[in-house]
């Protein structure tokens, strides 16, 4: 969790607070923040205010700047991340099959190294970011500057997500194709998508593209 994470950074610079504590302030501070900046697209100011928020009363406020600067890069660690099961095989067999494929995340420019740093990089042609691009999901506005850049009709693109509101109604405003994999499918009736011919779910991103036995193996 977000809470353990932080608990560890800011043990190394000799301050010790609870991972619930944290976990706790942090959910405050991230809602919080959306409520008073609904629009803001997370980059590295906001996310200065929502740490500060996180952070109050339990460290002290004179040595903030060193510890979200350690906080902020904490997060383009590697290890502070884990592909979902199938992922590195799924990508090898697309791009062996001649698909085209790009990211498109409501993230910040961390998520270069990050990529980097799990070894999958290479398999995209270009990385889309809300903060490099001024704007993010669901607004139709991204999805419209993605599909430019990429020079592709909307339905030939397949947009994959785990977020209905951001990935999948987002996409769908658009015109392209969506699937929405991981839990956020449970919470959805299958026959909800029955109006939307574009719209698929799955439970993982394996299964999505080649099936229930693909995603076993």
């Amino acid at each position: 969790s977000v809470g353990e994470i932080y608990t560890e950074e800011l043990r190394s610079l000799g301050y010790t607070v609870s991972p619930d504590a944290l976990e706790k302030n942090f959910v405050d501070a991230f809602a919080r923040f959306k409520y008073e900046y609904p629009n803001a697209i997370l980059d590295r100011s906001d996310w200065r205010t929502i740490v500060a928020y996180t952070l109050h009363g339990l460290t002290p406020e004179d040595d903030f700047d060193h510890q979200f600067e350690t906080l902020w890069n904490a997060f383009t660690d590697p290890k502070r991340w884990r592909l979902l099961p199938g992922i590195e095989s799924t990508l090898s067999r697309l791009r062996e099959n001649g698909l085209r494929l790009f990211v498109l995340s409501n993230n910040d420019e961390r998520l270069h190294l990050v990529l980097k740093g799990l070894n999958i990089d290479t398999y995209f042609e270009d990385v889309f970011i809300s903060t490099e691009l001024g704007v993010q999901k669901p607004s139709k506005q991204i999805f419209d500057i993605v599909q430019e850049r990429i020079a592709v009709a909307p339905k030939n693109i397949l947009h994959v997500g785990d977020n209905l509101i951001e990935d999948m109604e987002g996409a769908l405003q658009a015109g392209w194709n969506t699937a929405l994999v991981g839990p956020a499918t449970k919470t959805i009736d299958d026959k909800s998508c029955d109006n939307q011919p574009s719209a698929r779910l799955a439970d993982s991103v394996s299964e999505l593209f080649f099936g229930p036995i693909a995603a076993s193996v």
